[in-house]
């Protein structure tokens, strides 16, 4: 068993790992590919892209056979594209074992677009190393586009993560999805929203409330001796006593995150949210889902349009796949059909109430208005579910919808600015 690559072990389980991994998702993202996928050439990829300085062996030592696994990795290696693309990839496992399978998968075929057989064999002369070359350049282009994505996509779910409760290394779990999803061209518009994430983090703040046997979060001033600060302890008793009946005392600040129930957005997919609205209306979306990540809350999300569509949840401590769902939901969902507002949000009561999605919520519904509702009916739900409501409307204006709602905001331009300020609310 032999590579390409100096200073790598072949027979090394870790090495076998990662190779496999690669094979398996080339071959789930292009069933097409042969029985002539090498697993060392999978090994010789990853570790491409995984180590800082991969050396080739010398070319005299390359077995017949493996000329153009071996002209591939060269032209890799020798391509600028390809050491911006190992700025994400070096050190980096799962990025690594993506992108390798990416590249399998859009090398093999654009070498079948040249004409080439996937092995190789007998067309190793200078007319077959310049179409090998112009297939391998075209596929890191590619590549590099998935790999702008795949970064977005790993930042949103590291987002609100907690210490010791997940990693982004769950990606690999759902590996074929999320490299589909980061072909996805409607979703990488979306994800241009998390180029906002620091203003977005920046406005939200954790909400917590005093707790004497909570997690330490500064100093205070006062009088409680459960948390008083030892040195306190040292000073002379009239002191000490004065300074206790004058609430002077050097206090640790201890306080309890505050639980919020979950967030239950309902976003409008009628025929008059086509085309920007329907843009701006998922990126408010993805920065809501970003804030609910951040104060630990679950959420929930249904598009609707004459009739409510399928329930998405992600939870506070989800697993990848549940990010993955949303995200593609997200991208699929076109615009069309009627608009029932008071449909929706009675069923979002419901949901709430039937205990489907938990204690007290907010329900945030996006839309453009353009419905009459029964604001009788909205009202005696969101009484009997304990919800409240708070409408985000785009470029439009419902008076009713504004009366029943205890959050009424107007989205005059569909802006990055107009985003934060919805997530600020």
């Amino acid at each position: 068993m032999g590579g390409n690559l100096k200073g790598v072990n072949y027979g090394d389980p870790i090495s076998l790992y990662r190779g496999e991994k690669v094979v398996y998702l080339a071959k789930r993202l292009w069933p097409k590919l042969s029985e002539k996928l090498r697993l060392e050439f999978a090994i010789d990829l990853f570790y491409t892209l995984y180590l800082p300085y991969p050396l080739l062996r010398p070319a005299s030592e390359v077995e017949p056979e493996r000329a153009r696994e071996y002209y591939i990795l060269r032209t890799l290696i020798d391509s600028e594209d390809f050491h911006a693309l190992k700025i994400y990839t070096i050190g980096n496992t799962t990025s690594a074992t993506l992108l390798s399978a990416s590249l399998i998968d859009h090398i093999g075929k654009e070498l079948e677009r040249e004409g080439l057989s996937e092995g190789g064999e007998g067309e190793e002369g200078s007319e077959a190393h310049g179409n090998v070359a112009r297939a391998v350049r075209r596929a890191l282009k590619k590549v590099m586009k998935e790999s702008s994505t795949l970064r977005k996509i790993e930042r949103l779910m590291s987002t609100g993560l907690e210490a010791g409760k997940g990693s982004t290394l769950d990606l690999e779990e759902s590996g074929e999805d999320v490299i589909k999803l980061a072909r996805n061209t409607d979703l990488e518009k979306l994800l241009e929203i998390l180029s906002i994430m620091p203003d977005i983090n920046r406005k939200i703040k954790r909400r917590y409330d005093p707790f004497s046997r909570g997690e330490f979060r500064g100093y205070d001033i006062g009088k409680d001796l459960e948390r008083i600060v030892p040195t306190e302890l040292m000073l002379p008793k009239i002191y000490f006593k004065i300074k206790y009946l004058e609430s002077k005392l050097l206090l640790y600040e201890k306080v309890l995150s505050r639980s919020s129930g979950p967030v239950y957005l309902l976003t409008d997919k009628s025929g008059s949210m086509e085309g920007e609205k329907m843009l701006w209306a998922k990126a408010t979306s993805i920065a809501l889902f970003m804030r609910s990540r951040r104060e630990r809350r679950d959420f929930y999300m249904r598009f609707f349009d004459g009739l409510p569509h399928e329930l998405i949840k992600v939870s506070r401590r989800s697993k990848p796949r549940e990010v993955i769902r949303f995200l593609e939901y997200l991208s699929k969902v076109k615009g069309g059909g009627g608009t029932d507002i008071t449909k929706a949000i009675v069923r979002a009561c419901d949901d709430i109430k039937g205990g489907h999605v938990g204690k007290t919520s907010d329900i945030i519904i996006i839309t453009d208005g353009e419905d009459n509702i029964a604001d009788g009916i909205i009202r005696r739900k969101l009484r009997l579910s304990n919800a409240r409501l708070v409408a985000v409307m785009i470029l439009g204006e419902n008076r009713d919808l504004r009366s029943v709602s205890e959050n009424y905001l107007r989205a005059l331009r569909l802006s990055k600015e107009e985003i934060i300020r919805v997530v600020e609310a």
